[in-house]
């Protein structure tokens, strides 16, 4: 019976800290979503990134979340499509 409550306990408390944890990136510079990438790494889990074209020309590449990459499309405007919920243009 100790057994089971301490593997319940266990679980519980790793699926807390797997669910409550979301990643926080640093905001990248203000511009135009011109590319877009997912990429999966077999002991990490997937990375997204996205790079956006500032008003120089200059392009640059950075780490978001999951939840951002899913908001930002190529010719979004970044950082506001951040803020879009769904079913928005």
């Amino acid at each position: 019976m100790r057994k089971i409550l301490t593997t319940a306990l266990a679980t519980i408390a790793t699926v807390s800290v797997l669910t409550a944890c979301n990643p926080s990136y640093g905001a990248g510079p203000a511009g135009t979503v011109s590319d877009r990438s997912a990429a999966y790494f077999k002991s990490g889990g997937w990375r997204y990134r996205l790079t956006v074209t500032m008003n120089d020309g200059q392009g640059q590449e950075f780490r978001v979340s999951r939840d951002d990459y899913r908001s930002c499309f190529r010719g979004s405007a970044y950082p506001s499509c951040m803020h879009r919920t769904e079913g928005s243009r």
